[in-house]
């Protein structure tokens, strides 16, 4: 697809294009308005001239090379749309309506969650997913990333009343609502959560909120020997009937835990860790608990993922083949283990017997690419028919997801 046809198709939407300002150095498209996103929409959709062209939305692109990677090898065969963009005024919040007394918000889904965490906390409420800084709401969303806080507070896409979103002929569709107690219907706005886009644009979602805790408490453990036998602790500390912890993860052979709740529960659990976890240090957790969050967020390479039964014996075998897992981050309550490219590149093969799948998310050695395991089946019917029903000239679709028949 030629730099002028894209510029044209711009120009006639009324979109500003820069050939090379998007990530990576591609194309990007930033529409202010949402009529004029439906409108580059509906001109990709009904241009012949335009046919296999692909669209690729997106906050600040940090998800990219997980929910498009064809976007990032090849960054000139796309054009971007900055949902950023949308927002107007570069100081908006992106706040649409926040209902402190319903404990709901709703705002674009260019906005910074960070900025939409601030807005909360000043009603007494706090956002989850628990997102450490640079993401977007989109981006959350469509990449399907949930926090630490999860095996506590759910899995993002539960907390997700409402949404506004573009399906790929360039109409403006909405499902659910914006408060709870008028939330009808199917829960539509759901498939696009972990989705990557392949439906169209999110444009608006509202949320859940969740109050805001009396008290929180980040403990680390010392150093243990092994990231197995750390984990190993995690999880007698997860089997422990009276310890209630809102988060909980393991990164370089040392167990974090997060208490989060009324102050005499806090005070009550306090103890109970220690007994189990033994000496423990308390760490600042911050507005939030953010510094608790950062500890347990870096950049993922490779995700797997088993049951809380089998973690422990998948990161030993892990251990074995990769070498010390000292920055990979286990979250045993949801039995996720994930590795950072260093631990990927001299790696020669995966563990035998892991009993686990894995999604790579990253560029990696060649000997891991010709044996890699994967959970990717065909296409579902239903899948089918939904990217036919969404997206039928499939303007947002990629390679590889859903995985083809």
């Amino acid at each position: 697809m030629t730099v002028g046809l894209l510029a044209g198709a711009c120009e006639r939407a009324g979109v500003d294009f820069h050939p090379t300002a998007g990530v990576g150095g591609g194309p990007v498209a930033s529409p202010t308005t949402e009529d004029a996103l439906c409108a580059l929409v509906a001109a990709f959709a009904s241009d012949p001239a335009l046919a296999g062209a692909r669209l690729v939305p997106l906050g600040r692109g940090r998800q990219l090379g997980w929910c498009r990677p064809d976007a990032v090898a090849a960054p000139q065969d796309t054009l971007q749309i900055t949902m950023r963009s949308l927002l107007g005024d570069a100081s908006s919040t992106g706040v649409v309506e926040y209902v402190p007394g319903d404990g709901t918000l709703t705002a674009l889904a260019g906005a910074d969650m960070a900025e939409l965490r601030a807005v909360v906390a000043e009603g007494g409420h706090r956002l989850t997913p628990a997102i450490a800084e640079g993401a977007t709401l989109g981006g959350v969303l469509a990449s399907g990333r949930s926090g630490l806080d999860r095996h506590s507070l759910g899995p993002t896409r539960h907390h997700v009343l409402g949404m506004r979103m573009i399906d790929g002929s360039g109409r403006s569709l909405r499902s659910g609502g914006r408060l709870v107690k008028n939330v009808t219907g199917f829960d539509l706005h759901r498939l696009h959560v972990g989705a990557r886009g392949i439906f169209g644009p999110i444009v608006e979602a509202s949320l859940r909120l969740m109050p805001a805790p009396e008290e929180e408490q980040y403990l680390t453990t010392e150093p243990l020997g092994s990231t197995a036998e750390a984990v190993g602790l995690a999880l007698e500390l997860r089997r422990a009937p009276r310890v209630r912890e809102h988060a909980l993860f393991v990164r370089d052979r040392v167990v974090h835990v997060l208490l989060s709740g009324r102050g005499a529960q806090v005070a009550a659990d306090r103890p109970r860790v220690e007994a189990l976890l033994g000496k423990v240090h308390e760490h600042d957790p911050g507005p939030g608990a953010m510094t608790f969050h950062r500890a347990g967020m870096r950049d993922v390479a490779a995700r797997v993922a088993t049951v809380p039964s089998r973690v422990e014996g998948a990161v030993a075998r892990l251990e074995a083949a990769l070498g010390p897992l000292d920055q990979a981050v286990v979250e045993p309550g949801d039995a996720v283990i994930d590795l950072p490219a260093e631990l990927l590149g001299t790696a020669a093969a995966w563990p035998e017997g892991l009993d686990a799948s894995i999604e790579v998310r990253a560029p990696h050695g060649a000997a891991l690419a010709s044996d890699e395991p994967t959970n990717s089946g065909p296409m579902g019917t239903w899948t089918r028919r939904l990217i036919e029903a969404y997206d039928p000239v499939g303007l947002f679709q990629t390679d590889g997801f859903p995985a083809s028949a």
